[in-house]
């Protein structure tokens, strides 16, 4: 019975202190969110680019655009482009598979 009482009195002491320390040290309860900018951008070269931003990669011109056609708030991705600059509509699945 003794032994239990030390363990749970050590236990106590212990998870005092270390709440003590984080509470005393506010660099271990400070949280950093960096909300300032969430609009959705492409990434080339460690640089962002906005939604419509053409860049030419290996001679093709591309464009930075919504991943799929249908979804006007979703992913950007870099698609190729025509002379325009507009996405070229992706190929239709020439089957359908069913599971």
């Amino acid at each position: 019975m003794t032994y239990n009482k030390f363990s749970f009195i050590s236990l106590v002491i212990t998870s005092l202190f270390i709440s003590g320390y984080s509470y005393a040290n506010p660099k271990l309860n400070k949280t950093n969110l960096f909300l300032d900018n969430l609009t959705p951008v492409c990434w080339y070269k460690d640089a962002k680019y906005s939604e419509g931003a053409l860049i030419v990669m290996a001679d093709k011109l591309f464009v930075c655009a919504n991943k799929f056609d249908n979804q006007t708030n979703g992913q950007l991705t870099w698609r190729i482009a025509d002379e325009n600059g507009q996405p070229l509509p992706h190929k239709p699945k020439k089957s359908i598979r069913i599971n």
